[in-house]
């Protein structure tokens, strides 16, 4: 019931923005609507003055109502022709304001001008009833300009709507852009990293080179897969990185240890794609791995946040391109309004990433 309520509301809007516009159907209805009010206005005035008898002998008066449909008429196409012109030369929403005050300037200047033809074009009318004539006429002109200002005003507001809703999406494409194009630096990445890995291996240990491509295949097909997504269901990213780490333990063996600790309500929360394997990368590349200085690695839920957390123990030199956390920061930033919170007290060093 209320969706029908909305539907009604929503047509009305566009049949009532329509009305001002040049197709048939419009022209026919605005002149109709405007004529109804000008032959009343004229029969207002009638009522409450007496006509002269050579004004009482040209019944029907035709000529009379034909004038006032006319001069009524005027008016309205007047506000309208005025809409069109300053549409051109001061669109919405850009020029709002000044858009608003000229067309209040010139609907006042056209009530006058229209007025005082009206008082032309009625000289019988005008002598025989000062005191109603002038009044009515100038009541009857303003309805008018009320009801076609109002009209222009909802086409107006018609036009600024849509307006903002473009800005909007081309808004929305601009991020989603913007996003792409962090999201595209991590591929480059992540495939330097596992290169050199692999070269290390086919060095040093050629069956395990071989499984590691295995696993590197089943990885990066995940990376071109969520490549589509901004964002994955943390259980696929937690399924995702486990396979990761394996990459990384036939290498690293016992110097690497991952626990995980997380609250399975929360599994079906959001994240970016590629988050935890960014975040365990940095810590694998920055920090010494090995049996006698094992590098542990917590990764846990709590509350709206993923925590990955690291014992600190930095190498003494290491290649960075310094990508990588700046993208997941800027990544954010481009989510959701919550921020990665980073944080590194010299013995542990902790990344926390919003749940989305």
């Amino acid at each position: 019931m209320k969706a029908d309520c909305m539907k009604n509301i929503k047509f009305d809007q566009k049949f009532i923005a329509k009305i001002p516009s040049y197709s048939l159907y419009s022209i026919l209805f605005r002149v109709a609507a405007v004529s109804i009010v000008g032959v009343l206005a004229m029969q207002f005035i009638l009522f409450l003055v007496e006509p002269p008898p050579e004004i009482m002998d040209q019944q029907p008066r035709i000529k009379d109502y034909l004038l006032i449909i006319f001069t009524f008429n005027l008016l309205a196409e007047s506000n309208i022709i005025v809409d069109l012109i300053l549409e051109k030369y001061l669109p919405i929403p850009e020029k709002i304001r000044l858009r608003l005050a000229i067309h209040t300037f010139i609907g006042i200047l056209l009530i006058v001008a229209v007025y005082h033809l009206i008082q032309l074009l009625f000289p019988e009318y005008r002598q025989v009833g000062k005191e109603v004539f002038s009044p009515a006429v100038a009541m009857g002109l303003i309805f008018v300009n009320i009801i076609s200002t109002g009209l222009l005003l909802v086409r107006f507001m018609d036009k600024w709507v849509y307006a903002q809703k473009r800005m909007d999406e081309l808004k929305q494409e601009k991020l989603k852009m913007d996003y792409t194009m962090l999201q595209d630096q991590i591929n480059p990445h992540f495939l330097f990293n596992n290169l050199s890995v692999l070269k290390s291996l086919i060095m040093y240990d050629k069956e395990s080179a071989v499984n590691f491509t295995q696993n590197f295949t089943d990885v990066y097909r995940y990376v071109l897969k969520s490549k589509e997504d901004m964002l994955v269901k943390l259980k696929d990213e937690l399924k995702f990185i486990d396979s990761y780490i394996s990459l990384h333990k036939e290498r690293l063996g016992d110097g690497l240890d991952v626990q995980y600790m997380f609250d399975k309500g929360k599994l079906d929360n959001q994240i970016a794609p590629l988050t935890l394997q960014l975040l365990v990368e940095n810590a694998i590349k920055h920090n010494i791995v090995s049996r006698e200085d094992p590098l542990l690695i917590e990764i846990t839920v709590e509350g709206d946040y993923v925590f990955v957390k690291n014992n600190v123990q930095p190498k003494e030199s290491t290649y960075s391109t310094k990508t990588g956390l700046t993208n997941l920061i800027k990544r954010y930033e481009l989510l959701s309004k919550k921020r990665v919170l980073v944080e590194n007290d010299e013995k542990y060093f902790t990344v926390k990433v919003p749940l989305l």
